[in-house]
C-alpha cells in the first residue's frame, strides 16, 4: 500500500482517529508519519522495546525480591540484578538465565497466556502445505512398516495415498479425486 500523504513510498504506519464519532484511517510512510504533528511517536526509538514491555507488566518492587528468600536476585557470576534486566531487556551473562529462571517462568506465563513455552502460529497459506507434508511423512513410515511386515497390498494403498497428496502439494488435485 502506498502512503496516502505523499503517494510515493510504501505505507508502514496506520493512523486511526475518531473525530466527531467517525473513524478515519490513514496509511502513511515512516517519513510522513514522523512529520505528522498528531502522532506522538519518536521514530528514532523503538516503538516498544522489550524492557519497556516487561517493566510495564512487572513493577520493580514485584520482581526484585525473591518470594522464598526475601532477597534481591543477583547473578553471582556477573553481579547483574533482575531489575537491571527489566530496564535493559537483556542479561549480563549466560548464567543469568539459570539464576533468574523463576522470574522468567512467571514472565513467560504472562506473555503466553499461562503457558511457559511459546508455540508460534503458522501462516494460513503455509499451514495446509505443512499439514500435507506431515501426513505424507506419516504415511511413508506406515508404508515402510508394511513392507517390512511383507503386507504389500497395504503398502501399495499407502503409496497411492502418498501420490495423491504429492499431487495436492503440486497443485494438481484439490481433494484427492
Amino acid at each position: 500500500m502506498i502512503c496516502d500523504q505523499c503517494g510515493e513510498r510504501p505505507a508502514s504506519v496506520i493512523v486511526k482517529q475518531t473525530q466527531q464519532g467517525q473513524l478515519t484511517e490513514r496509511h502513511l510512510c515512516h517519513i510522513c508519519a514522523a512529520g505528522n504533528q498528531s502522532i506522538n511517536i519518536a521514530f528514532e526509538q523503538d516503538p516498544m522495546a522489550i524492557h519497556q514491555l516487561l517493566s510495564n507488566w512487572f513493577p520493580a518492587q514485584q520482581t526484585t525480591i525473591n518470594p522464598v528468600r526475601k532477597e534481591v536476585a543477583v547473578c553471582p557470576t556477573c553481579g547483574f540484578a533482575f531489575t537491571k534486566f527489566l530496564k535493559l531487556g537483556k542479561f549480563g551473562c549466560a548464567s543469568c538465565y539459570d539464576i533468574f529462571e523463576p522470574q522468567l517462568t512467571e514472565i513467560f506465563k504472562r506473555l503466553h497466556n499461562g503457558n511457559i513455552e511459546h508455540s508460534g502460529k503458522i501462516p494460513a497459506s503455509y499451514g495446509n502445505t505443512l499439514k500435507i507434508k506431515k501426513e505424507i511423512d506419516e504415511l511413508r513410515k506406515q508404508m515402510k512398516t508394511s513392507v517390512e511386515g511383507e503386507d504389500f497390498e497395504k503398502a501399495a494403498k499407502l503409496r497411492d495415498e502418498i501420490r495423491v497428496l504429492n499431487m495436492q502439494l503440486e497443485g494438481g488435485v484439490s481433494n484427492g479425486d
